[in-house]
């Protein structure tokens, strides 16, 4: 099996892409192609056994193209070129470009099976809004908000002070890794998150902040046909928010014992994210994150990482070897393939017969 691995991406999230990579290389069997793209969008053959790290100073020469319909790609360096049929791709890319359907709809274009969700759920779950306007159409509870244009800074405080009062979390929609977040307490605080959010974003995303809150995380994936839910991770944070440097720097992420992780809540969780995975029809592995408010115990859906990092396998890693969880996922995708391929796609009609149309 020829299984191609795609991962970089112009996004800020650039750098957490190639750890997941690096990591999930570990995870599939066969002949793997590692597809690099770089922050200019262009796509490269990699060396299987380069790490995350020697990616900022690789020459890359081999160019990776993507032929649409026919399953494969081509290799081509300068005059040489070579096709390769795919089997299977899995998408590590983290952001936009990648994480938001860009890959998917790419590989959807390509005829090639994919490990992860298909376009729609992808661009859904990217959108911090969105999202959240999905989530509270299909009755999940989310935490208040408001989205925030260029168009309207300028009354940005108003808005916030007359719908949300303070204290506030401003977010760039599309971005995760907690880049560009932060919490404000009063008006000079939100005009510095604002300038932060928008630099990253044409639109943000402002909620109601909890003053007391710990959050929860749940992965999904299909298995044998059948939606299955990992255990609950409770996050360890030493600020407001869970930040960028608590997930990726001094060690990463730490983690609450199992035990501090009250089974009713994990039920719960457990069941929204299977909730999710269904409804919003994805694929793939998944990781939902939840914000549990310590005043009244009420959980929120935060959001949806539709390609989690490392693609969540240490919420799955008591249940599974890596190798294992690789074939599951491989599995998904070939079946979810094969499905899609028994649709019908074209239709046979009488509209261009005889017809008079403008040249």
């Amino acid at each position: 099996m020829n299984t191609l691995l795609i991962y970089g991406g112009k996004s800020c999230e650039h750098d957490v892409s190639l750890v997941t990579a690096g990591l999930a290389k570990g995870y599939f069997e066969g002949n793997l192609y590692c597809a690099y793209i770089n922050q200019a969008n262009r796509c490269y053959l990699a060396p299987n056994g380069i790490t995350p790290r020697q990616h900022k100073d690789a020459k890359l020469g081999t160019e990776v193209v993507f032929l649409m319909g026919q399953s494969s790609i081509l290799l081509v360096a300068g005059r040489k070129r070579k096709r390769v049929k795919i089997d299977v791709a899995v998408n590590c890319c983290h952001g936009v470009n990648g994480e938001d359907g860009a890959v998917a709809g790419l590989l959807q274009m390509a005829n090639i099976p994919m490990v992860g969700s298909g376009v729609i759920p992808s661009a859904m779950a990217m959108d911090k809004y969105l999202s959240k306007l999905a989530f509270r159409s299909a009755g999940l509870p989310v935490l208040d908000g408001i989205l925030l244009s260029e168009h309207c800074r300028s009354n940005a405080q108003s808005l916030v002070e007359e719908q949300l009062g303070y204290p506030v979390i401003v977010k760039p929609t599309t971005l995760g890794s907690s880049i560009g977040i932060a919490v404000a307490h009063n008006e000079q605080q939100l005009s510095n998150a604002l300038q932060v959010a928008f630099c990253f974003d044409k639109r943000v995303l402002v909620e109601r902040a909890l003053s007391s809150f710990w959050e929860l995380n749940c992965s999904a994936m299909t298995v044998d046909g059948k939606v299955a839910t990992s255990r609950v991770d409770r996050p360890l944070t030493k600020g407001e928010i869970l930040t960028f440097a608590d997930k990726y720097l001094a060690g990463g992420k730490g983690f609450a014992p199992k035990s501090q992780v009250d089974d009713t809540f994990a039920t719960q969780a457990q069941q929204l994210t299977k909730q999710i995975y269904q409804t919003f029809d994805m694929q793939g592995v998944v990781r939902v994150d939840y914000i549990v408010d310590a005043t009244t115990n009420q959980m929120y859906v935060n959001e949806v990482n539709i390609i989690p990092g490392s693609l969540a396998y240490n919420l799955w890693s008591d249940l599974y070897t890596p190798r294992q969880f690789g074939r599951l996922l491989v599995q998904n995708a070939l079946d979810t393939h094969k499905r899609k391929q028994s649709l019908t796609y074209c239709y046979q009609s009488t509209v261009l017969d005889g017809a008079n149309f403008a040249k």
